[in-house]
C-alpha cells in the first residue's frame, strides 16, 4: 500500500537489522501507526493484542518473532521458548502455527550460533512469498 506516496508492507524489517517494524492495525483507517517489535515478547503482544491482523501478517510476525527471539538467545532452551509463547498468544491461528512450524523445522538441527541469520532470512521469505500470493490475486 502507498502512503503519501510512499509504499508499505505491513510488516518488515528495519534499518538496524534487528528491529521488525508493523502499521499497528488496530488504528486504521483513521490513523497510521509503526510500532517497532524490539523483542519476541513485543511480537507476541502484537499479535494477541491485534495489532497485527489479517492470517498471513500473523504468520510473519510469528516468524519475526522467532527472529527476534534468536537474536537474543539462540539456544534450544531459548527456541522452545519462544515457540511455545509466541504459540499461546493465539493458539488457533493456523498461519501463526505453520510458520512458528516452518520457522522452527529449520533452525533446530542449526547450531546457535546459526540461528539468528538464518531466522530472520526465512521471516523475510515468508514475506515475500505473502507479498506474491496477494499479488496473484
Amino acid at each position: 500500500m502507498k502512503i503519501d506516496g510512499k509504499p508499505y508492507r505491513t510488516i518488515w524489517l528495519g534499518d538496524d537489522g534487528t528491529t521488525v517494524q508493523a502499521i499497528d492495525q488496530t488504528l486504521l483507517p483513521h490513523k497510521f501507526v509503526v510500532r517497532d517489535f524490539c523483542t519476541m515478547e513485543d511480537a507476541e503482544k502484537a499479535i494477541r493484542t491485534m495489532i497485527v491482523r489479517g492470517a498471513p501478517l500473523i504468520g510473519a510476525a510469528a516468524a519475526y518473532g522467532m527472529a527476534l527471539a534468536m537474536a537474543a538467545d539462540p539456544s534450544d532452551a531459548g527456541l522452545a521458548r519462544a515457540y511455545e509463547v509466541l504459540l499461546a498468544s493465539r493458539p488457533t491461528a493456523v498461519n501463526l502455527r505453520w510458520a512458528l512450524d516452518d520457522v522452527r523445522s529449520l533452525l533446530f538441527p542449526l547450531a546457535p550460533k546459526a540461528r539468528r541469520e538464518a531466522a530472520y532470512k526465512r521471516a523475510a521469505e515468508i514475506c515475500d512469498e505473502d507479498v506474491e500470493i496477494c499479488r496473484r490475486i
